[in-house]
């Protein structure tokens, strides 16, 4: 199991309760994924959520399909926790997995069994080589017809963009918190979880997902350094 700082209480804590509703465009990504899904799946019944934190994008495609199932993988203890209590009322209908994205997962699924694959900020901690070789076992995970969908953190195209996505990013934290923006700066710029992401480029990521078989691979949504994009098998 690979050791990083989201390992730590406090930083999953800071994350669930003051970052993750405080995400610019968070509500217009989640319903895109909505919309990406039902255009393309239509009826899901098989859900994987990598990287699943506290299960909040398996907890809304599980409202929106009732028939659904979900597994939900994460590497952090701390986000396991939390996503056996924030979907407690699922517990018929998803089973949580303390995994590691760094290791293979299809040991852990059935291979061309699953019909949606989502994730939610949490690839983009792998080092690229893992990111490749985990959208392999994506796609030999995903039916005919199966849709993955990526909600992620990407590399700006130059400093001088990623200065003003911070910018962007910090006065959006302190709208939804209602602090003081440089106190959020300070806590942003020193957060200690900022050493883990290994960001990539958006349109390398679409290459790799071309490359591998993936049709209608797209970024569906860009805001900054946040993109929603994929494609279905």
């Amino acid at each position: 199991m690979a050791t990083t700082n989201w390992q730590r209480g406090d930083i999953t804590t800071h994350y669930l309760e003051q970052v993750r509703g405080g995400i610019p465009f968070g509500a217009e990504q989640v319903n895109l994924m909505l919309n990406l899904v039902h255009h393309f799946c239509q009826n899901p019944k098989t859900i994987v959520d990598l990287g699943c934190g506290n299960g909040f994008l398996a907890e809304v495609l599980l409202r929106t399909y009732p028939d659904a199932s979900a597994i939900l993988i994460d590497h952090s203890k701390p986000m396991i926790d939390a996503a056996k209590e924030h979907m407690s009322r699922f517990n018929d209908r998803c089973t949580i997995i303390h995994a590691d994205l760094s290791e293979s997962i299809t040991s852990l699924i059935e291979q061309n069994e699953v019909d949606c694959i989502v994730s939610g900020f949490a690839i983009h901690h792998l080092p690229n080589e893992q990111k490749k070789e985990l959208y392999h076992e994506i796609y030999s995970l995903l039916s005919n017809g199966g849709m993955f969908i990526n909600i992620e953190h990407v590399v700006s195209a130059s400093a001088k963009v990623e200065e003003l996505y911070d910018d962007l990013f910090i006065q959006h934290l302190a709208s939804h918190n209602n602090k003081n923006v440089e106190e959020v700066a300070k806590d942003y710029h020193n957060r200690s979880d900022k050493e883990d992401n290994i960001l990539e480029r958006v349109d390398i990521q679409l290459d790799w997902l071309r490359d591998l078989g993936f049709n209608h691979v797209d970024c569906y949504f860009k805001w900054m350094e946040i993109a929603v994009f994929g494609g279905v098998k």
